[in-house]
């Protein structure tokens, strides 16, 4: 498996987790019918992007490192 399809799968494990967080938090102190899903999506969304950039960045570095000390070194 690659380091990539490995990252991937973390980061929907851990989206998955702060959306169930997030929603039920958002499910008890909602006042109004449309902060019910709306807000958590946004915010869930934000994670699962910066997750995925961080995630992204991390691969590439680990796949191509080997190749780059060769280079350098």
């Amino acid at each position: 498996m690659s380091y990539f399809f490995i990252g991937v799968n973390i980061l929907f494990g851990a989206t998955l987790i702060f959306y169930i967080v997030f929603f039920s938090l958002v499910y008890y102190w909602h006042e109004k019918k449309t902060t019910f899903v709306v807000v958590p999506l946004i915010f869930t969304f934000e994670f699962f992007l910066i997750g995925f950039l961080v995630v992204s960045i991390a691969s590439i570095l680990l796949e191509y490192l080997p190749k780059i000390l060769i280079l350098f070194g």
